[in-house]
């Protein structure tokens, strides 16, 4: 990713990048007016970029999850609430994923924790989940882009939609 990306590109990059660039004016003591807290005003730009990306990790973890409850659960009621709730959160994460987060996105860590809220949240209604995979089934772009709908996602699961 270009490193002088701007911030209607990817706000991730550019959080990064004038952080990093506030710190060396730091270090380097230039005499700035107002006496700038530049370590602190750095930390807060490059909370932006965190915060983003937090939130397209979060959207990506609930689609999983809601992926795996939907695979596991032979409820149909709450399977048709979680088809829509997939589609939901690709919609959000899609709106704010930037390309530079992708390096920061480890989709096993995300698997591997959807995996155990799925567990749990299935548990309260004494279902327990359907055997899956232990290595992430999905790759970003398949998660991110809109050529599997929710139903594709599940079945990829081992439950096809018929099943519902």
């Amino acid at each position: 990713m270009d490193k002088d990306a701007t911030y209607t590109e990817d706000v991730f990059i550019w959080s990064e990048r004038q952080a990093a660039l506030l710190r060396e004016l730091a270090q380097a003591g230039v005499a700035l007016p107002n006496e700038l807290d530049l370590p602190n005003i750095a930390e807060e730009i490059e909370d932006v970029g965190r915060s983003e990306l937090n939130s397209v990790l979060s959207h990506l973890e609930e689609m999983l999850i809601h992926a795996i409850k939907a695979a596991s659960s032979a409820a149909p009621e709450p399977r048709r609430q979680w088809l829509v709730e997939i589609g939901s959160h690709r919609r959000e994460a899609a709106r704010r994923f930037t390309p530079g987060m992708a390096q920061r996105i480890d989709l096993q860590a995300l698997w591997d924790s959807a995996l155990k809220a799925a567990a749990e949240a299935l548990a309260v209604y004494d279902e327990a989940m359907a055997p899956l995979p232990e290595a992430a089934p999905f790759t970003l772009d398949e998660l991110l882009g809109d050529t599997l709908g929710a139903p594709a996602l599940v079945a990829r699961l081992g439950r096809p939609e018929s099943a519902a």
